[in-house]
């Protein structure tokens, strides 16, 4: 593929995807008052605000050092600084492209550790399904604290949405799963039958290549070498961004009232938005947020203002630090030279 075929594809991808944002985003605030947006941000506390944005500094810090821990197994030690800088760096990249930060962050640090970054992004999904499994519990908490309330909001507006858009899964006739069953397997004899031919393919040597990287990287989680550490880095990952999202709500008026259960309900809710196959939940974590907040009878456009203000900040922060974290790695890589 020629360079400018490539770029063209890389835009076009990145095109889609902020188009799909922006859309989330139109009819997101399509409907609100900007007077009253305008007006909350203008009585904003900006010291809390800042104040927040260090502990999601301290959140990021604690999820490097987590990271460093599920490498270890793998038989090195990268320094905490070059895995922190990995990490935030890939941060940054998600916004351009959603979930390349994971990629990212592995090839920074295969590049500044020379490691293999295919075993890297085996740790990096081991870490995501765990922190998929954390979310997964912390939503069942959030439901028992305030089960009239949570629960309603997540049966209405996840769990039965989902049902709705996945049921078709389950509407198929018993002959149609046989098929379907069948299929797989023809599938999995024609490749077995002709293994030889297949590995000759330049291309799956190269997938099979990256797939054993990422089965040792996988592993790593379960040769762990201080657990405790893990768990407690994990622990406080998610204090961190508790606290930071308890006064960020504080820093505004319409929220100010809200609790650290409530801050803890709209850290959920705020994690799933994140997830949305856009760039850093743009559009999708605004209006999540936003109808989160009017369980407690607050306006969508004081829920948008708040949520406009949060991940704003986030942003802004999150793209400086990569910024600093890119000039340290080249000044530091020039420096070596």
């Amino acid at each position: 593929m020629s360079k400018t075929k490539r770029f063209l594809l890389i835009f076009l991808q990145y095109a889609i995807f902020l188009g799909l944002g922006i859309i989330l985003l139109y009819f997101a605030f399509r409907s609100i008052d900007f007077q009253v947006l305008v007006d909350n941000l203008k009585h904003t506390r900006y010291d809390l605000v800042v104040l927040s944005l260090f502990f999601g500094f301290g959140g990021m810090l604690a999820r490097a050092y987590r990271w460093q821990l599920m490498i270890e197994p793998l038989g090195y030690k990268p320094r905490f600084a070059n895995t922190y800088h990995a990490l935030i760096i890939g941060y940054t990249a998600n916004y351009a492209f959603p979930r390349i930060g994971e990629v990212t962050r592995c090839g920074v640090l295969g590049r500044t550790e020379k490691r293999p970054a295919d075993a890297l992004l085996g740790t990096v999904i081991a870490e995501r399904i765990f922190d998929v499994l954390v979310l997964f519990l912390l939503t069942i908490l959030v439901i028992l604290l305030k089960i009239k309330e949570f629960g309603g909001f997540f049966s209405q507006k996840v769990f039965i949405p989902l049902g709705k858009k996945f049921g078709w899964l389950f509407d198929f006739s018993i002959y149609t799963w046989i098929l379907a069953g069948l299929a797989v397997a023809a599938g999995f004899f024609l490749v077995y039958a002709f293994r030889n031919q297949i590995r000759k393919i330049t291309l799956v040597g190269k997938i099979k290549k990256i797939a054993k990287g990422v089965f040792i990287g996988f592993k790593s989680i379960l040769y762990l070498k201080r657990k405790q550490a893990f768990f407690a880095s994990t622990l406080a990952i998610w204090v961190f961004f508790l606290l930071m999202t308890y006064i960020c709500l504080k820093a505004m008026q319409p929220t100010a009232h809200l609790t650290m259960v409530d801050a803890l309900f709209l850290l959920v809710v705020g994690s799933y938005g994140f997830a949305a196959p856009v760039q850093a939940g743009i559009g999708a974590y605004h209006g999540m947020i936003a109808l989160a907040l009017s369980i407690y009878a607050i306006s969508w456009s004081d829920g948008l203002a708040y949520a406009l203000l949060s991940h704003g900040a986030q942003a802004v922060s999150i793209i400086f630090m990569g910024l600093i974290s890119m000039l340290l790695l080249f000044l530091k890589k020039r420096q070596t030279r």
